[in-house]
């Protein structure tokens, strides 16, 4: 037991030494982050990251694997540059969404470094702090574009560090969200996987640790009752900060209307009697055609959503995913004053 107590001393010491060096580290690193963000340089530079990796393992290889160097060293960028975006926020991404109304808006997907600022750009002149934009796609057809993946997510990062907001994107499975967890402000659930319990859980778990918010699409085709018990999935693994969006519903007017899909507006008066969680409406998905989008959101705020998630595009005709039903950022702002005044 002695000889327990005096590593467990050593250990101590390493850790104060360890913890003294990484506070000094992630200060230089934030010095470089405001440097490149001040000159519109990307703050990812994947091949500067790798080579440290690299150096380290061929130091260190024979005392340590280079599994664990990347774990160790991935967490450790991702993180220097979540606490940069995070010192200069006034609010945390739980605070903000406390204030009403709730307005998430931005491309259906990220479709480039140049394409994510520019929207960011023009949302964040408009008072709008929560930025969406899909990074891994689910498609209907798999020979469909499907979004850039892991680039895709560090361009979306890179532009809420350059104008100071939050990050919001769908995840499709565990892995993707471990890999990617400190540069996702907010997590999102599609309506696909609305009633994979399984993946609820999981999700739930992982982001109970800091009860980083998660949104839950609904099902098209799920009932209310059904909604609410996968969210309780979600909230039972030890993460309160759920919200409901309401997407849109398949009904028999699929089949000769001009809709995508039927704005479930009623929903949001029933969800509100039922639940503490905020409900949030999704205008875009729910008419699929842009000209909809301002009177659906209109409505859902009348019938007492918390706020709208809404896709927006600064030329939604090039856009290479739903730019049916995007519209521009200067089209939300009309929303936004009216929701103000």
């Amino acid at each position: 037991m002695e000889k327990i107590n005096e590593l467990r001393e050593r250990i101590d010491e390493f850790d104060r030494q360890l913890i003294k060096v990484f506070a000094e580290r992630l200060q230089i690193a934030k010095e470089i982050l405001t440097l490149k963000i001040g000159n519109q340089l990307k703050a990812d530079d994947s091949k500067r990251e790798s080579e440290i990796i690299e150096k380290l393992f061929s130091e260190f290889g024979d005392k340590i694997s280079k599994y664990t160097i990347e774990k160790l060293y991935r967490t450790i960028f991702s993180i220097s540059k979540e606490s940069f975006k995070n010192e200069h926020q006034n609010l945390t991404a739980i605070e903000l969404l406390k204030l009403r109304p709730i307005m998430i808006a931005g491309p259906c997907v990220v479709e480039s470094r140049e394409q994510v600022f520019r929207i960011a750009q023009e949302l964040s002149e408009i008072g709008v702090k929560l930025l969406r934009g899909g990074a891994f796609k689910p498609r209907t057809r798999p020979d469909s574009f499907q979004g850039l993946g892991d680039e895709g997510l560090d361009y979306l990062l890179d532009a809420a560090c350059k104008y100071q907001m939050y990050t919001v994107t769908e995840i499709l499975d565990t892995e993707q969200l471990e890999r990617n967890y400190e540069k996702i402000d907010i997590v999102q659930i599609g309506s696909r996987n609305m009633s994979s319990y399984g993946f609820l859980k999981q999700v739930g778990r992982l982001s109970a640790q800091d009860e980083k918010p998660v949104i839950l699409k609904r099902g098209f085709a799920a009932t209310i009752e059904e909604f609410l018990n996968a969210a309780e999935y979600i909230r039972q693994e030890g993460n309160p900060n759920v919200i409901l969006c309401l997407r849109g519903i398949r009904t028999f007017e699929q089949i000769d209307s001009k809709l995508r899909f039927t704005p479930d507006i009623g929903a949001i008066m029933d969800l509100k009697e039922r639940t503490d969680m905020p409900v949030i409406f999704d205008p875009s998905h729910s008419t699929g055609v842009s000209r909809y989008v301002l009177p659906i959101a209109r409505a859902a705020l009348a019938a007492g959503a918390d706020g709208l998630m809404v896709e927006t595009h600064y030329s939604p005709k090039e856009a290479l995913i739903d730019g049916f039903q995007a519209i521009f950022p200067k089209d939300l702002k009309v929303i936004i004053d009216e929701a103000l005044n």
